[in-house]
């Protein structure tokens, strides 16, 4: 939660300003996406549930027998509410992007982001930019998980040297909790790699809005 509600500290309008720089320099369509998660979580919900459950319903004889030997209370008002408490339980536990990670293997998580990343790019038609020059920076915070997406007609051959690069400043600023000043400067950096190949030479028509686009689950479920 931590993570969340600094990320959601970022300066948009920042952001914004570096985005139009880098435009007008380079050739090339821009765009940061921030998503809260990626990977498929409705299952943990359950499964904390379950197991909260039994933890509680195996509970109820050893806390009779404990501390309530004498009691008249019967044991049956127990075993009707352990799954309420249960399933509560396990939503609010659920809201925590730490458990949901213990719950997804760093195999799966990267896979699910791909995949998510490789989605939106595609409904959003970024591949079909009439200068066959667009790049995606794509972050999902939950995952914590970051993926450099360039247009597939790209040309551009130090593309794996400069994902390197990008991913290496950006978790070196993430990893201190500036993401604002992580991502501009990413831009930056972008700016001046591609400028010897791909500066600007005349005013096209901007395709994507210069803007910082956030996505939350529900949008995540709907690109599905």
């Amino acid at each position: 939660m931590f993570f969340q509600k600094k990320i959601k500290q970022i300066n948009q309008a920042r952001i914004e300003a570096a985005i139009e720089s880098f435009e007008k320099e380079i050739d090339f369509e821009f765009i940061p996406v921030i998503a809260h998660r990626s990977s498929y979580v409705e299952h943990i919900t359950v499964v904390l549930s379950l197991l909260i459950m039994v933890f509680l319903i195996g509970s109820i004889e050893p806390l009779f027998q404990t501390y309530l030997a004498d009691s008249w209370m019967p044991h049956w008002p127990f075993y009707v509410a352990a799954p309420f408490i249960s399933f509560v339980l396990g939503f609010i536990l659920d809201k925590s992007d730490r458990i949901d990670r213990f719950f997804i293997s760093p195999s799966e998580r990267t896979k699910q982001v791909m995949a998510a990343a490789e989605l939106f790019y595609f409904k959003q038609r970024l591949h079909e930019v009439k200068s066959q020059n667009s790049l995606m920076l794509y972050i999902s915070v939950m995952e914590r998980q970051i993926v450099l997406r360039p247009d597939p007609r790209s040309n551009f051959a130090g593309m794996d040297e400069l994902t390197h690069e990008i991913l290496h400043k950006l978790q070196a600023s993430f990893k201190k909790h500036d993401f604002e000043t992580g991502l501009v400067e990413a831009i930056e950096h972008l700016q001046k790699a591609l400028a010897a190949q791909f500066k600007r030479t005349e005013v096209s028509v901007n395709n994507v809005p210069n803007k910082l686009i956030w996505l939350d689950d529900r949008q995540i479920s709907n690109n599905s």
